[in-house]
C-alpha cells in the first residue's frame, strides 16, 4: 500500500480551499495578477510562499507572488535573522520582495496602545501600501485551519458574539475603498500546524521558529497543547472540525447581517465629511483614498425602533469609521451607550474610544470629536 505524500495532500487541500472560496485567480487567465504574500519567516508563512510559488509555477494559479516582510523593531537579533532568512528565501525562489522596518514599540507608546495592537496596525499599513505599489488586489496570509479553530475556541471561552465566532474567515476586507482584500489559502479544516510542518519537512524547506510559540504562559499555546487535546479525548474526537464548521456557519450568518446593516445604515446615518478641496474636479485633481468622515449623524426617530443588534452594530460601525477603534466597546458598553442616547431627547456627551463622543439633540444623534461643531 502506497503511503500518503504529505506534500501532495497539502497542495490538494490548499487548492480545495482556494477553489471553494474563490480566493485567487486560477488558470486559464489572460495574465497573471500580482498577489502580495505576507511572510514572517515562520512555518505558516513559509509554507504559504512555497505552495503558492509551486502552483503559480505549474500554471495552476494565475498569480505573480510578491513577498512582503515587515521588521517590527522587536526581538533585536532574532528579527534581523528573520529578515535575512526571508531575503534568502525570496532569492532562492526568484520572487520579488518588499521589506520595511518599523519601530512598533515607539508607535505603541505614541498611540497609547499595546505593542501587539500597534504591530497589527503597522502590518496593515505595510500590506496596503505594498499592494497599492504593486497593483495587487489580494494579500495572502498564512493563517490556517488550526489557527481558526484555536481562535474560535479562545473567543468562546472569553465571551464573544457572532464576529468572534466568524473569526479568521477565508477572506476579509483590508482596504475596501481600493478593492484590496486579505485571502487565506491555508484556511482548510484539515490544515493545522502539524500538516504545515510535515509539508515543509517533506520538501526540505527550513523555517524560522518564534520562541513564544511554545511558551506555556501564552493562553493560545495552552489551548493548542492542552485544552483542545483534552476536549478531543473527553468530549468529541472531531472537536476541531465542529469548531471549524461553527465558524463557517457564523461567517455565513454574519454576511446576511452585514447586508441588513448596510441597508439600514443608508437609511438612518449621514456622514459629514471633511470639507472638500474647492474646484478639485475642475482642476483635474484625482482624489486619493476616501477621507475619514468628520462626524456621523444618526436619525434618532428611525434609530430607536431598530432591533438592539442593529443599534449596536450602527454605533460600532460609526466609531470604527471615525477611527475610534473598538477595543473598549464590549457588548455591555455598547448597550450602555445606546441606552443613554435613547433615554431622553437631549443626552450626552457620552465618551467613546479615540476621543470621540456621542450626543443626542432631539432627532439627531451625533458621533464625532467634541471640538467639532454640531452638524445640522
Amino acid at each position: 500500500m502506497t503511503e500518503p505524500d504529505p506534500a501532495s495532500e497539502f497542495v490538494d487541500r490548499v487548492c480545495d480551499a482556494i477553489a471553494r472560496h474563490d480566493l485567487l485567480p486560477r488558470a486559464p487567465s489572460a495574465e497573471r495578477q500580482p498577489c502580495v504574500v505576507g511572510v514572517s519567516g515562520g512555518p505558516d508563512s513559509v509554507a504559504l510562499v512555497r505552495v503558492l510559488a509551486h502552483l503559480a509555477g505549474e500554471g495552476r494559479l494565475a498569480i505573480a507572488p510578491v513577498l512582503a516582510h515587515l521588521h517590527h523593531g522587536l526581538r533585536a537579533e532574532s528579527a534581523d535573522a528573520d529578515q535575512v532568512f526571508v531575503e534568502h528565501l525570496a532569492a532562492a525562489l526568484d520572487l520579488p520582495l518588499e521589506t520595511r522596518r518599523a519601530d512598533v514599540p515607539a508607535e505603541a507608546q505614541a498611540e497609547g496602545v499595546g505593542v501587539e495592537e500597534a504591530g497589527r496596525e503597522a502590518r496593515r499599513r505595510f500590506f496596503i501600501e505594498t499592494a497599492r505599489a504593486r497593483g495587487a488586489r489580494k494579500v495572502a496570509l498564512g493563517h490556517h485551519g488550526g489557527d481558526r479553530i484555536e481562535t474560535v475556541l479562545f473567543h468562546i471561552l472569553r465571551g464573544t458574539g457572532i464576529d468572534g465566532l466568524a473569526a479568521l474567515g477565508p477572506r476579509a476586507a483590508l482596504a475596501p475603498e481600493a478593492g484590496i482584500a486579505i485571502v487565506r489559502p491555508l484556511m482548510h479544516p484539515a490544515i493545522g500546524r502539524e500538516e504545515v510542518l510535515a509539508y515543509l519537512r517533506h520538501i526540505g524547506q527550513p523555517w524560522r521558529e518564534d520562541e513564544t510559540n511554545r511558551d506555556p504562559a501564552q493562553a493560545r499555546n495552552r489551548l493548542r497543547h492542552e485544552v483542545l487535546p483534552m476536549l478531543a479525548r473527553a468530549v468529541n474526537p472531531a472537536v476541531g472540525d465542529a469548531l471549524f464548521r461553527l465558524a463557517d456557519q457564523a461567517g455565513a450568518a454574519r454576511a446576511v447581517l452585514d447586508d441588513a446593516l448596510e441597508r439600514v445604515w443608508r437609511q438612518v446615518v449621514r456622514e459629514a465629511p471633511e470639507p472638500s478641496e474647492p474646484d478639485a474636479e475642475a482642476s483635474g485633481h484625482v482624489p486619493g483614498p476616501r477621507p475619514v468622515p468628520r462626524a456621523m449623524v444618526i436619525d434618532a426617530d428611525d434609530f430607536g425602533p431598530l432591533r438592539p443588534w442593529l443599534q449596536g452594530a450602527i454605533l460600532r460601525r460609526a466609531i470604527e469609521r471615525l477611527g475610534g477603534g473598538l477595543k473598549h466597546m464590549s457588548a455591555a458598553r455598547t448597550h450602555e451607550v445606546v441606552a443613554a442616547l435613547l433615554s431622553k431627547p437631549v443626552a450626552g456627551p457620552v465618551d467613546l474610544p479615540g476621543g470621540l463622543v456621542a450626543e443626542r439633540r432631539r432627532r439627531a444623534i451625533r458621533i464625532g470629536h467634541p471640538a467639532d461643531e454640531d452638524t445640522p
